[in-house]
């Protein structure tokens, strides 16, 4: 290696404009980060409330399959119960007329399927469905 190439090996490089290393998050990429999460936090707080009133209904439609004195009563009457369990638990999403009644394989099932719409922002808006369904047992066996 002669003189001159062992002068400049051993001189600190310089950086120039144009080969600097960046550091750390530009503007542009943290505006981006925080919009994602900005979303992200909207749809929980739109989805938190749903999800609680579903579990709710669910918790509903197993008590009414588990009460013994709902076994032979009417679909009315299953309907009023679960209306009235429904007002109790601040569901608002369904009714207990939305519930049906009917007749399998030698027994009874209650079931309600439903969907809920919660406007997310301008005129985007999110969908939930769900399906319930128990068997009037009587009993806490589901």
């Amino acid at each position: 290696m002669n003189n001159q190439a062992m002068i400049f090996s051993a001189l600190p490089r310089q950086s120039s404009p144009l080969h600097r290393r960046q550091r750390g998050m530009t503007f542009w990429g943290l505006l981006y980060v925080l919009i994602t999460l900005g979303v992200i936090g909207l749809v929980a707080a739109k989805s938190l409330p749903v999800y609680l009133g579903a579990y709710d209904v669910r918790e509903t439609i197993d008590w009414a399959a588990a009460q013994p004195n709902l076994l032979k009563a009417s679909a009315p009457e299953i309907q009023s119960a679960i209306q009235r369990r429904f007002d109790a638990g601040y569901v608002d999403n369904i009714h207990g007329r939305d519930v049906a009644v009917s007749k399998v394989d030698g027994g009874r099932e209650i079931s309600v399927a439903y969907e809920v719409r919660r406007p997310m922002l301008f005129n985007l808006s999110l969908v939930y469905s769900f399906e319930e369904s128990a068997r009037l047992t009587g009993s806490d066996e589901q």
